[in-house]
């Protein structure tokens, strides 16, 4: 779990009660942290913990003494995304960037194709998460910018066959299911073969109000009056994956 107030930061390792705080961001005291994500976990040599503020990427390798600042000018990273073993990140303009965290901090830009066959052109989808999903690096998301009943959710697959790169349709999700949060700085989360806790596959999950809706890839959303994302100052609820805990616990 990670926590941010002003500066400060602390990252809390739910399985074994010890906590990491990083040095201060060397921020001014109006500067608010947006988002965050741990690219690994805290025992492994190559952890990093990246935090996004309105204007700048931070990255700070655990147990170091200092922040790197990522250089604005190559855009500012939104959505991390472990992908691999790599980690890829997207900004608010649909830029793709790998993201090298050794040697040294290098932010490296995927060229991307827009459009053309049975691909995405760039601002088709309003409303969009990166996701992992077993080989696929996954963009899902609603040409509405507040989805609700009527609209139709859509994926589209990372080709880095071609180059450019470019996104390509995904009709299907096959036996996975995809769990998204009305808070936009929750990770989209994918899970194989849902059926085995309830769930049913080639579904997107989203949560809101206090109650779960499913709704079926490339299928009309039903019975959903209107899907309120953002960024409140409350904490959000969170979806969690079981069998991720169960790895943590058996390394």
């Amino acid at each position: 779990m990670i926590f941010s107030s002003n500066k400060s930061c602390l990252v809390f390792d739910v399985f074994t009660g010890i906590g990491v705080s990083p040095p201060l961001l060397p921020v001014d005291e109006y500067s608010e942290i947006n988002y965050a994500a741990l690219t690994a976990p805290l025992a492994s040599p190559n952890s990093h913990l990246i935090v996004f503020t309105a204007f700048s990427n931070f990255f700070w390798r655990v147990g170091s003494n200092l922040w790197l600042k990522h250089s604005p000018c190559n855009g500012k990273l939104n959505n991390i995304v472990i992908f691999k073993g790599q980690v890829f990140g997207m900004g608010s303009d649909r830029r793709l960037f790998m993201v090298h965290l050794m040697p040294r901090i290098r932010v490296q830009k995927i060229p991307l194709a827009w459009g053309g066959n049975n691909s995405m052109t760039k601002w088709h989808l309003s409303t969009h998460w990166l996701v992992a999903c077993g080989d696929l690096l996954l963009l899902v998301g609603c040409q509405s910018c507040f989805p609700r009943t009527g609209d139709i959710f859509e994926a589209y697959r990372l080709d880095m066959s071609t180059k450019p790169a470019k996104w390509v349709k995904v009709e299907e999700l096959e036996n996975w299911a995809i769990f998204i949060s009305n808070d936009e700085r929750s990770q989209a989360l994918s899970c194989m073969n849902p059926e085995r806790r309830g769930g049913r596959s080639n579904c997107m999950y989203f949560y809101d109000s206090g109650r779960s809706v499913a709704f079926e890839l490339g299928k009309s959303l039903q019975g959903v009056l209107f899907m309120s994302i953002g960024c409140g100052s409350m904490v959000q609820p969170i979806w969690v994956v079981p069998s991720l805990f169960s790895l943590c616990r058996d390394s």
